[in-house]
């Protein structure tokens, strides 16, 4: 990642020259929080998809209309995964003649799953400006970009109205909270950002932006580190486990990242 981001700036630096004798250099800050509710059956499960994150922008124009520039910035996650399954066996309500549990079979136990990520990201943008008036704008920003971090959680929600390994299902227990699994996340993305400006000065202008389309892979990798009591003889570091590797996603990516309200500022 170092490599990229060294070559990218050698690549801007004719129009680093460029901007700094025409002295046309823009900066602009974007930032999101944005939280909605979760509806789950089970009283201990995800209850939020929320995130937050700021992002600056460096760039530089190239004519009236074209722009080029680097941008980067952190990022905070927590999102609904797909649904986990695990096999859980059912004894009867009776023991047997020795006191131990009398085996019944197999169920399906379906187990809802969230992952929090804390990510740094870095990339490039090439960007196009529309106007739409005298004061307002359409700027549309193509982007590449990499996140990464490695303190990430997969947390577990399982049914803990009984312990997997207590062949009481009426039992109750007091559930600690989600098993957790440390995570190590990188992301590579590549889309088209939107977004609306209105000019309030000459040097500052108040824009809506989002991301409108967007390619992305996500590799997850789990860490060495376990907490919660998760081993490897527990069934749901067998569940999580099936969590990582490489996703492949392309859409809109509003829902995931929210509509940013952002700021221009052209010093010069």
């Amino acid at each position: 990642m170092k490599k990229l981001i060294l070559l990218t700036w050698i690549l801007l630096l004719p129009f680093i020259s460029y901007a700094q004798e025409k002295r046309s250099v823009f900066f602009e800050l974007d930032g999101t929080y944005w939280e909605k509710s979760l509806s789950y059956p089970q009283f201990f499960a995800p209850e939020k998809n929320r995130f937050g994150s700021a992002r600056l922008f460096v760039g530089i124009p190239i004519g009236e209309k074209w722009a080029i520039g680097l941008l980067g910035g952190p990022s905070a996650t927590y999102q609904q995964q797909e649904d986990g399954k695990r096999y859980r066996e059912i004894y009867g309500p009776q023991p047997d003649e020795n006191g131990n549990p009398i085996y019944i079979g197999n169920t399906t136990e379906t187990i809802p799953v969230g992952l929090q990520s804390e990510l740094i990201g870095f990339g490039a943008f090439i960007q196009r400006r529309i106007s739409l008036g005298e004061k307002t704008s359409l700027n549309i920003n193509f982007y590449g970009m990499n996140e990464s971090g490695t303190n990430g959680q997969l947390e577990i929600f399982p049914d803990y109205s009984y312990w997997y390994w207590w062949p009481c299902p009426n039992c109750l227990s007091i559930a600690p909270g989600p098993i957790v699994r440390g995570v190590e996340q990188n992301n590579w993305k590549a889309g088209l950002d939107l977004a609306f400006a209105w000019s309030l000065s000459p040097k500052l202008d108040l824009g809506l932006r989002a991301n409108f389309l967007e390619f992305r892979k996500q590799s997850l990798k789990g860490v060495p580190s376990l907490t919660n009591g998760l081993t490897i003889y527990d069934p749901n570091y067998l569940l999580a486990e099936g969590y990582f590797g490489d996703r492949y996603d392309f859409g809109s990516a509003v829902a995931r990242e929210g509509v940013r309200l952002s700021l221009s500022f052209k010093p010069f």
